[in-house]
């Protein structure tokens, strides 16, 4: 059975081995990186399948201490979006409507913390490809905003959706 909820810290340990497990889909840190980033989200979303850890997300305020290009790109140009910086879920647990689930409870919570955002921002690996996240993305009404070279070494697509409507 699928359980969202919020991060726990002695979460971590297990978020930091499914991120590394899902580089290049989303970027590789060190253990306290990602604790600061995780420090840091609005919203810090970790999923469960019968009590095993499967996935987790985060999603982070324009004014998050956050030096991603990324992060800064969408800064640059939305002051009233959210941005959701990454979502990993472990290979074993792939196409059984994690990421879905997710998603959706991502939105449902933002409009309780963060009423005001209009925008839900993301990217997504155009070099090395992820055909799969670009599909996934699509389908939930996500649209190409710009792309970007990263000083990380990926080509990404920058993608919006709107959040929060009226």
């Amino acid at each position: 059975m699928l359980t969202l909820r919020d991060y726990r810290p002695e979460d971590l340990p297990t978020l930091h081995e499914i991120n590394e497990s899902c580089y290049p889909g989303v970027g590789t840190e060190t253990y306290e990186r990602l604790g600061e980033i995780i420090d840091e989200s609005v919203v810090a979303l970790v999923a469960e399948v019968d009590g095993e850890i499967a996935g987790f997300c985060l999603v982070l305020e324009p004014d998050a201490d956050y030096d991603s290009v990324n992060f800064i790109w969408f800064n640059d140009r939305y002051d009233d979006h959210v941005y959701l910086d990454r979502v990993a879920i472990a290979g074993r647990f792939h196409r059984q409507g994690i990421g879905r689930a997710m998603y959706a409870e991502v939105e449902r919570l933002l409009a309780e913390r963060c009423a005001t955002a209009k925008w839900l921002s993301l990217e997504v690996n155009l070099e090395p490809r992820n055909e799969q996240s670009l599909g996934f993305h699509d389908a939930l009404g996500f649209r190409e905003v710009g792309q970007m070279q990263t000083d990380y070494g990926a080509y990404v697509s920058l993608m919006t959706k709107p959040i929060n409507a009226v």
